[in-house]
């Protein structure tokens, strides 16, 4: 899914994540400090969430989150899509722009 402008004030990243996972401590070194100014943070704006903790409030996602980190798409407060675990910056940012206009 693709999402227009329009919409994508209404999207947003997740991250699930957990201070003692190594692929969380990885994507904060890789991606974490420079993906606000990505390209993809105007339409895809990035907050974090504690693994166990409660979604924000309006989001809803389609099933648990069982690890991390764990990467949600949420369009109008529906999660559209995610992405368990974290290989490296260039999959990462691939999988994501799969999700935003360029």
């Amino acid at each position: 899914m693709t999402i227009t402008h329009s919409a994508a004030a209404d999207s947003r990243l997740i991250m699930v994540t957990s201070e003692y996972c190594s692929y969380c401590q990885s994507w904060e070194r890789d991606v974490g400090g420079v993906y606000n100014k990505s390209p993809y943070a105007a339409e895809l704006p990035l907050s974090r969430v504690k693994f166990g903790s409660k979604m924000p409030k309006n989001v809803a996602i389609k099933k648990p989150v069982v690890g991390t980190p764990t990467f949600l798409i949420i369009h109008n407060g529906q999660e559209v899509d995610r992405q368990r675990g974290y290989t490296n910056a260039e999959m990462f940012f691939w999988w994501i722009s799969d999700h935003t206009i360029e």
